[in-house]
């Protein structure tokens, strides 16, 4: 599941069920992650990317 705490303007997690992954728009930039397991775990994967670089969510 998405976090609760809110994403910074223009930040987006998106997931792709057809091939377990996520898109990243984060900070200008298109990121593809994965592919998951499970939606749960791609959230949490794109929002650690995220924090890698700077979200202070």
């Amino acid at each position: 599941m998405p976090s609760t705490i809110p994403y910074e303007p223009d930040m987006i997690v998106f997931y792709d069920s057809s091939t377990r992954s996520v898109v990243v728009a984060f900070r200008g930039k298109l990121t593809f992650l994965g592919p998951f397991f499970d939606k749960p775990s791609a959230y949490e994967a794109a929002e650690d990317f995220c924090r890698s670089r700077g979200w202070k969510g």
